[in-house]
């Protein structure tokens, strides 16, 4: 086959030649810098992805430095029901319910001002432990930083 292909070529004539090879030498171009430009795109990708894991690792960490003692205290003061938890471990976290209303029989919907994410989340935290359940949460980004205002739903777990 190679023998076929250097005969066919020696064959032709020595300008045919020359525009053969810089064909051939434009399409090697071309194939290397497609190459390179899928190569970029993707390593530039793989860092916005790792840009993206430490900030997720980060945010996981302040997350874990919430004390959690408080939370379990909050539970204390409620009278037991999901609202008065709800309502008491909100209190503890420094968020104001905006507001709050039956979502059936044993379970409440409550609505937040915006508020810092960070105790948002402490507050779902420490609903769970309380012995509840958070069965629904839409958190909306309310400006600019960590401001979020939140609606959920938070039930009493079935035994």
């Amino acid at each position: 086959m190679m023998r076929a292909a250097s005969s066919w070529f020696a064959s032709r004539a020595p300008r045919e030649q020359i525009l053969l090879q810089a064909g051939a030498a434009v399409a090697l171009l071309a194939a290397l810098w497609f190459s390179w430009q899928a190569a970029s795109g993707y390593r530039a990708a793989a860092a916005a992805d790792l840009a993206s894991a430490m900030q997720l690792r980060d945010d996981v960490a302040r997350l874990r430095a919430i004390p959690v003692a408080a939370a379990q205290a909050a539970s204390a003061t409620s009278d037991g029901t999901p609202r008065g938890a709800a309502i008491a471990i909100a209190t503890q976290f420094g968020l104001s319910p905006s507001r709050v209303e039956p979502d059936g029989p044993n379970a409440v919907r409550i609505s937040f001002q915006p508020a810092a994410s960070q105790g948002l989340y402490a507050w779902i935290d420490a609903v769970e432990r309380a012995g509840f359940a958070v069965s629904r949460i839409a958190i909306i980004r309310a400006g600019e930083g960590d401001l979020v205002q939140a609606d959920a739903s938070v039930a009493a777990r079935r035994p």
